[in-house]
């Protein structure tokens, strides 16, 4: 369905320009769920962004194509004429994600009659009352009257999912949707996203943190790191820690498990640094990789066999 090759996206035009996506290429199947993971500041949100064209100046996207349905995305015609009816979005934080001064209600009906504007108030409302019984919201007639802040932090991310998918989209992006979230609220999102998933045949992009949620959610996954693809994982190999880049085995070793005696939390050494010509020529992950050679300073490692490192494990 849909096909990202090469992409480039730069930030232009500052003291320090530095390249924030370099070379992504992936793919996203029909009624698959592709995980994408890394730390924060390694691309994955201006990556979702970028393929609903919601970036702007100073950050440019400078290589590589956005393909749909075998059509390629390059206008801003081409964007707005599926951004919210082919493809939806649901932010980090719902509560900032809506408008605090109208109801739940009416931000639903306004959603819904821009993209159906032949639909009447009426039918809007009923299509409203639709959308929140699938999001498993209980009393969706009542809350139709109900603002944001009447609401919990899961009830909000509920409407949220609710109002992407007002406009019927064949893929929906899910940016950490559920990060600021509790643990009981997060798996009760999580087992919406795979019904919907499963009911809908919706495709869905899942961006996180958490490895072990990708392992249950995601059919295949890529991992990330300063605007790289370092690793492509399927979900079993999740599961059995089956991974072969240092990158994605440091932040594996950084989730404690049950059972481990250790003092402290495991960390990755440095911190994450700025995409930039120096790494023309060179890994990207060197000057925190403990595998690090001579030669990962002077070549850049393609990316084969699932993933980009000259030594892997």
């Amino acid at each position: 369905m849909l096909d990202i090759n090469n992409l480039t996206i730069e930030l232009m035009g500052t003291a320090n320009p530095f390249i924030i996506l370099r070379d992504v290429s992936l793919s996203l199947k029909n009624g698959e769920i592709l995980g994408i993971a890394g730390e924060s500041g390694s691309g994955k949100t201006i990556l979702a962004k970028s393929i609903l064209n919601l970036i702007k100046k100073p950050v440019v996207k400078t290589g590589g194509s956005i393909n749909l349905d075998g059509a390629e995305l390059s206008s801003e015609k081409d964007f707005r004429a599926i951004r919210g009816s082919k493809i939806s979005m649901i932010f980090q934080n719902p509560t900032a994600s809506l408008n605090p001064v109208f109801t739940i209600g009416s931000q639903l009906i306004e959603t819904i009659r821009i993209h159906q504007p032949k639909m009447s108030v009426q039918e809007a409302k009923d299509r409203a009352v639709e959308l929140l019984t699938e999001v498993e919201i209980p009393h969706p007639e009542e809350r139709l009257n109900t603002y944001p802040h009447q609401l919990s932090g899961g009830m909000n991310q509920r409407v949220m999912i609710a109002l992407a998918l007002s406009s019927n989209p064949e893929i929906l992006i899910a940016d950490e949707a559920t990060t600021a979230l509790d643990v009981t609220i997060q798996a009760q999102i999580v087992a919406l996203l795979k019904k919907l998933n499963k009911e809908k045949n919706l495709s869905i992009i899942f961006i996180t943190h958490d490895l072990s949620l990708l392992a249950q959610v995601a059919d295949e996954s890529f991992i990330m790191y300063a605007g790289e693809i370092m690793e492509r994982l399927t979900s079993d190999q999740l599961r059995n820690d089956d991974m072969r880049h240092p990158y994605t085995k440091n932040l594996q070793s950084c989730v404690p498990k049950i059972g481990d005696n250790r003092e402290y939390l495991n960390t990755i050494t440095g911190t994450i640094t700025f995409n930039n010509a120096e790494f023309d020529n060179a890994c990207v992950f060197h000057p925190r990789c403990d595998r690090a050679t001579d030669k990962c300073k002077t070549s850049k490692p393609p990316f084969s066999n699932g993933f980009t490192c000259w030594y892997p494990y």
